[in-house]
């Protein structure tokens, strides 16, 4: 298996039939229909299954997540997503500030200023 980010206090949605709790996080490099790289946002290696991230500096008093009605309602999604990005070493970031574990920034294999969906 290869360790991923995934967003997880979403609302259950039917995916082909499967009900998904979560999204996964990828880098897009858009260059057309045909010419699309897609890949997945990773951890660094030896971060923990399941740990909770963050922006900036990484510190264990993170306050609660919302919950997945919030989400959806305020449609916090809607208002992060379009500054999500990589930066030019593929660093995952939002606005200027790097989306971190506790072992070091999440990262894309190769996708540099690339967006992040």
């Amino acid at each position: 298996g290869k360790d991923c980010v995934v967003l997880c206090n979403l609302k259950p949605r039917n995916m082909r039939g499967v009900k998904s709790h979560g999204m996964l996080l990828c880098a897009s490099d858009k260059k057309g229909e045909e010419d699309d790289v897609v890949e997945l946002l990773s951890p660094p290696e030896g971060s923990p299954v399941g740990e909770r991230l963050c922006f900036g500096g990484f510190t264990g008093d993170l306050p609660d997540p919302f919950g997945p009605n919030k989400i959806q309602k305020k449609k916090i999604w809607e208002k992060v997503q379009p500054d999500l990005k990589t930066d030019a070493q593929g660093g995952a970031q939002f606005q200027d500030l790097p989306m971190v574990a506790s072992t070091g920034q999440i990262k894309s294999k190769s996708l540099t200023n690339s967006n992040i969906s």
